[in-house]
């Protein structure tokens, strides 16, 4: 029952989107632009460069995209949700949707990546993990903070100021792991890496799970 409540949401919200201004096909232009203009640019970039570009510009895309993911929800609509669903089953619904697009965005990156360099990342089981971890961490923070910023006058703002000192975390063992994954040093913590971004992402869904319904009856 719960998860066909959960994926009930998540088809309104795709079928909302669509008929909506279409922001993630605007996510996909803006990111395959700035990848060209970086990477055209910047000409033949060594492996550490290439690894924090991926996560710069992941972190500002997932930004740009899921700041928006509760502005389309007028008062109205507000109330309905409401009425119709329990707090827990709209924000894990949010979650999962917010989540398939940025794991798309991350693939689309890698894609331009390797047409612009023609190189792929040298262990890329360990680079998925990686991104699979850390895109849900980055998606648990932006997502709730979203949820607190659409009853702010500057959402955009709020979300930047309040996301970025909780992604340093994630972005820090990300790059690391990253690093790894293109054989730049060996480092045998790797799995230890891997716990504490599955660590981290678990307690930040924890905090959800309390503060979501506070804000929700807000």
């Amino acid at each position: 029952m719960l998860i066909s409540r959960i994926l009930n949401i998540i088809y309104k919200d795709w079928v909302v989107e669509r008929r909506g201004s279409n922001a993630f096909l605007a996510s996909i232009l803006y990111l395959t632009a700035i990848v060209f203009v970086l990477y055209k640019v910047m000409g033949d970039v060594s492996a550490p460069v290439r690894v924090a570009l991926f996560w710069i510009i992941i972190l500002f895309t997932g930004i740009n995209l899921i700041a928006q993911s509760f502005s389309h929800a007028s008062l109205k609509r507000k109330i309905i949700h409401y009425q119709l669903y329990k707090p827990l089953e709209y924000v894990f619904a949010k979650l999962i949707v917010n989540w398939l697009k940025l794991f798309l965005m991350g693939g689309v990156l890698l894609l331009l990546q390797l047409m612009l360099t023609d190189t792929l990342v040298k262990d890329m089981n360990l680079f998925m993990q990686t991104f699979g971890l850390a895109s849900i961490g980055i998606v648990a923070v932006l997502t709730f903070v979203a949820s607190i910023s659409i009853y702010s006058n500057n959402q955009n703002g709020l979300v930047t100021i309040l996301a970025l000192p909780l992604l340093v975390p994630i972005l820090l063992l990300s790059m690391r792991l990253s690093l790894i994954a293109e054989r730049m040093f060996v480092d045998s913590a790797t799995d230890n890496y891997l716990l504490l971004l599955l660590g981290i992402n678990l307690l930040l869904i924890a905090l959800i799970t309390i503060l979501f319904p506070i804000v929700w009856k807000s």
